[in-house]
């Protein structure tokens, strides 16, 4: 078609005067229509076109990655064909709520399809539309050019663009089950109205027509869930999590560039680490992130690029210290992401704003009783579901000791044992340890306490000849049958007097050039040794229990673990939670603890019985001793034994396929013949059976057969 100025008459035009629009690019324009969407995920299209403009202190400028890499995966996992769902738990300011808007925008932009916008309530709805919604259209030329013109199409709860609408309704059970579309979103899922009951099954069944093409977007913080364990997330957004590939982010250390996450749960927890009993503001300065590898403490200022090299690593899978990811992700039909407070770099003030919250609102917890600031920061700052502080029930000394029972002996395996673990403590001129056997469920027996004379602090001998023993002892069944249980597994404190943690180390160095030592696998993520060296946390938010490589040398304990040692990490408190819900259970059965007579002294008190009660628990969560002159050895090595049990696996294990060292006993690796020609015991049928004090060992080196003799000697023998 000609082109001229609309003031030219046509006959005043000369020849040179007429423009012709291109032929081809009115081909290329009308070719366009028939082109295929361009592909473009949520993730690709956030980087190249989303603007934020967050004015009055807020970010302004094109959106970037490498602020939060996390929020990459979720979004990727929006236009998955393998994925109906993708459902992500995180703290305030984490990004998550961005996600959403960047699947609206791309949407819109590139892969048009009507979508549902859900929000708990009106308030929060207009508040969300207002404040995120319409500025980012504003922000973006191709979205404000792709609304409808007309007032219908671009009211508050109705936006229509060109190939799509979007609708924003307030978490209703009427707008729940009367609309329908491709794509929803729901933000803040645990917020819903209770009432609604299940809210995501009610929005979810409006996309079921349109099959794998439909999608739905789910975040929350996790305020539904009743407490930290799996088994308690059975209700909003951390159920949904449990039904998912459940991915967790792992980044590397800037120290020793080992691999953790801070989710808790994970097998190599990174946590947030404070002086408990500082002034707020000076833990707010001395607030840093704990490494589980090398035991370092991690600045705020290193986040920006521990998340950069950052990975999600979803159930199924494993992730190597050194950062390697092996193994198949689980297939489900829901992605699930779970970001925590110590990922986010929106948190005004880093991590040492999260550390002088979560101590102010657990002193407030301490001082007043009231758990409500303490349930908010912990479910909306730090992103974790609440585990509320149990009220431990007090035990008594005696009522243990009446449970004793007369038909069980020390130094025999019971019926019911599947393997035995050991704990040692290190006293200043002994060794003192306890070796327990686990059954089915959790149900424990004691087998033996005794105290080894020994220098600890100067002599490596000592250390040596009590793993040699320890390693190399038969425990003979309790049925008569001249057959015998090897220990499983042997934990021993690192700590104690000068020189205590050089003869530990050394002493696993040398237990593993003889092979003691030997490492039988990984169990849940964590390296499963048979001899360990282990050290409880003083961090009262310290992960429940990891195998790290401390590089440090502490000139005050002479330690020079070099990377080479492996150390296992546990949480004192959480295990003494739990070895006082185990004492609690007086009837036989899963967890319960049997203890033998023999346990027990001549007359009240019972020094045994009485050390497991010398603690008692604050409102904090922390243990400490009733008196500064109590004996507690007895509770430490009843934790051990549990952390030893815990590290390969107690927990998870499946006792209708149980491993070879779980085995029944005509199964069990564990379980070997006794040299024919030993004094071999016999359980002493006896039932008053009480020694006046617990026996001490000789520190000479024993053969299994003269231990089996001393056994026999110790505690009687029939025949």
């Amino acid at each position: 078609m000609p082109m001229s100025d609309s003031s030219t008459s046509p006959d005043d035009l000369m020849p040179g005067d007429v423009q012709f629009a291109d032929p081809r690019q009115i081909v290329r324009n009308a070719l366009k229509a028939y082109l295929p969407a361009e592909k473009m995920d949520v993730a690709e299209w956030a980087e190249r076109n989303r603007f934020l403009d967050n004015r009055g202190g807020g970010y302004v400028g094109r959106w970037s990655h490498d602020e939060a890499p996390y929020l990459v995966g979720p979004m990727q996992s929006l236009t998955s064909r393998t994925h109906l769902t993708t459902a992500v738990v995180g703290p305030a300011r984490s990004g998550k709520t961005a996600c959403g808007q960047n699947w609206i925008g791309q949407s819109v932009e590139i892969d048009p399809a009507d979508m549902l916008v859900y929000a708990q309530t009106e308030d929060a709805l207009e508040s969300y539309v207002k404040r995120e919604i319409e500025p980012m259209i504003d922000s973006h030329p191709v979205m404000k050019e792709r609304l409808g013109t007309l007032p219908k199409d671009r009211s508050m709860k109705f936006k229509r663009f060109q190939g799509m609408w979007v609708e924003f309704l307030s978490a209703t059970y009427s707008n729940m089950i009367s609309k329908s579309a491709p794509r929803i979103i729901a933000t803040e899922l645990d917020a819903f109205p209770k009432d609604l009951g299940d809210a995501y099954k009610l929005f979810s069944i409006r996309r079921d027509s349109f099959g794998t093409e439909s999608m739905v977007y789910v975040e929350s913080h996790p305020d539904r869930a009743q407490g930290a364990e799996p088994s308690q997330w059975t209700d909003g957004i951390m159920k949904l999590y449990a039904d998912s590939d459940r991915r967790t982010w792992w980044w590397p250390c800037p120290h020793c560039n080992g691999f953790s996450s801070p989710t808790p749960g994970a097998v190599r927890q990174m946590t947030l680490h404070w002086p408990e009993d500082a002034p707020l503001d000076e833990i707010r300065e001395a607030a840093a992130l704990q490494c589980p590898c090398c035991g370092s403490l991690i600045e705020d200022r290193w986040r920006r690029t521990m998340n950069l090299d950052g990975v999600w690593v979803g159930a199924g899978q494993e992730i190597s210290v050194e950062g390697e990811v092996t193994g198949e992700l689980l297939r489900s039909d829901i992605a699930g992401f779970w970001i925590t407070g110590l990922m986010s770099p929106f948190v005004t003030g880093g991590i040492g704003t999260l550390a002088r919250e979560a101590a102010k609102a657990q002193r407030d917890y301490a001082t007043t009783g009231d758990d409500k600031d303490l349930r908010e920061v912990t479910v909306k700052r730090l992103g974790v579901p609440y585990q509320s502080p149990r009220r431990i029930g007090s035990l008594d000394a005696a009522a243990l000791a009446d449970r004793a029972e007369p038909g069980l002996q020390l130094g025999f395996v019971p019926e019911g044992v599947r393997f035995l673990t050991v704990g040692v403590d290190i006293q200043a001129n002994r060794f003192e340890l306890l070796t327990r056997g686990w059954g089915v469920d959790g149900e424990s027996w004691i087998i033996e306490h005794r105290r080894v004379a020994a220098d600890p602090a100067t002599s490596p001998e000592d250390w040596d000849r009590l793993l040699t023993d320890l390693s190399e002892t038969l425990y003979p069944l309790a049925d008569g049958s001249r057959r015998g249980m090897r220990v499983l597994a042997i934990g021993y404190d690192s700590g104690g007097s000068e020189g205590v943690t050089l003869q530990a180390y050394g002493a696993w160095k040398r237990a593993r050039r003889a092979m003691r030592a030997r490492m039988i696998g990984q169990i849940e993520g964590r390296e499963a040794w048979t001899i360990l060296p282990l050290k409880g946390a003083s961090n009262l938010n310290a992960a429940s229990l990891s195998v790290s490589y401390p590089n440090t040398q502490r000139k005050d304990r002479n330690a020079a673990a070099r990377g080479e040692i492996p150390l296992g990490s546990f949480n004192p408190n959480r295990f003494k939670d739990d070895a006082v819900t185990q004492l609690q259970r007086a009837d036989a059965g899963p967890w319960c603890v049997h203890f033998p007579y023999a346990l027990r002294a001549a007359e009240p008190p019972h020094p045994f019985f009485e050390q497991i009660v010398s603690e008692r628990r604050r409102d904090d969560g922390r243990w400490e001793k009733l008196t500064s002159s109590s004996r507690n050895e007895v509770l430490d090595l009843l934790v051990m034994t549990d952390v030893m049990a815990s590290l390969h696996g107690l927990r998870r294990i499946d006792w209708t396929r149980p491993p070879a060292w779980a085995a029944p006993w005509d199964q069990n690796v564990l379980v070997k013949q006794i040299i024919a020609d030993a004094e071999v015991p016999k359980p002493n049928q006896t039932t008053d059976s009480r020694p006046a004090a617990l026996p001490v060992a000789a520190p000479q080196a024993k053969s299994t057969a003269e231990r089996m003799a001393e056994l026999a000697r110790k505690y009687g023998s029939n025949g």
